[in-house]
């Protein structure tokens, strides 16, 4: 059980204990960033809740346990909307499908991934089900934002939370799935593979970086506002991107201790720049702003 996902060895423990104990509750709440494997926890979990065999659960042999890796066990209901929210309508479908006995296990279970997207009305819907829940069914919400949940919601749910992965755990996944990476990226991650997988498929743009930052020192005014154009020209990655060059700011200071300050300032540029961009300031100026504030930190070093 959980043998194939790493990380978060206390909750692995904590959901073996409840179903060995068969302390099982009808409602919790998965919490943590996103990209940890929650959902991949949540399945498992179920798995083992249906699990035929009276000995170890999951068996992976029962019936219920190879109908669930052929994506058919009837017993398990998956919500993954992939739209920016989960209407009343699904939840109130959820409401009357619950009331259903289930078929080939003693229990059903629900899944809600990405939880905080349902709205309020379906939120207030799936309240009604949470406070008086049929003896057979589980619900297993996952969040990575559980402030977006109504308090009467959560609670009414048992919380696990999540961590975030380390270095260690992100370097096995790799290892495990081999992938290559690139090592001064670690810190970019963030303890999300979900995260980790995203940014190494664009390895290629993050090298660049590295090699431009790595000899930021040489560089004129005109070399350096020439980055928009080969480093900031997409938006949708310029957070990314920003952690990263604090990252080899970082690296820096580990490295070079006589210029401390140096990076430090800089590094208090790019945090200065995530605020003038979250206050919707104009993306052009603002890089162009960071750029020349990094440039002028760096020359009054020389």
């Amino acid at each position: 059980m959980f043998d194939n996902i790493i990380g978060n060895n206390k909750n692995k423990q904590i959901l073996k204990n409840i179903i060995k104990n068969n302390n099982i509750s009808h409602s919790y709440i998965f919490s943590g960033i996103a990209g940890i494997g929650k959902l991949l926890f949540a399945k498992e979990f179920a798995k083992a809740i249906l699990c035929l065999s009276d000995e170890n659960k999951p068996c992976n042999r029962c019936k219920s346990c190879l109908s669930f890796e052929n994506n058919n066990n009837t017993d398990i209901i998956i919500i993954d909307e992939q739209e920016e929210s989960i209407k009343t309508e699904i939840i109130k479908n959820l409401t009357r499908n619950i009331l259903e006995k289930p078929v080939q296990n003693s229990r059903k279970i629900y899944i809600i991934n990405n939880s905080e997207n349902m709205t309020k009305e379906a939120q207030n819907s799936l309240l009604k089900t949470l406070e008086e829940p049929p003896d057979f069914a589980i619900i297993i919400l996952i969040t990575s934002n559980e402030n977006l949940l109504l308090n009467t919601i959560k609670s009414r749910c048992i919380k696990i939370f999540f961590e975030n992965l380390s270095n260690n755990e992100i370097k096995e996944y790799f290892d495990r799935h081999s992938i290559e990476f690139n090592n001064n990226m670690l810190n970019s991650f963030g303890g999300s593979i979900k995260k980790a997988i995203e940014l190494n498929e664009k390895r290629d743009m993050y090298e660049k970086i590295a090699s431009i930052f790595d000899k930021l020192d040489d560089k004129n005014e005109l070399e350096i506002l020439n980055l928009k154009e080969s480093v900031f020209n997409n938006k949708e990655d310029v957070y990314s991107i920003l952690e990263y060059i604090n990252t080899l700011f970082y690296n820096k200071i580990m490295q070079d201790v006589n210029n401390t300050k140096v990076y430090e300032k800089c590094i208090e540029i790019i945090e200065e720049t995530k605020i003038r961009l979250k206050r919707n300031s104009n993306y052009d100026m603002t890089i162009d702003w960071t750029l020349l504030s990094i440039n002028a930190s760096i020359e009054g070093n020389d």
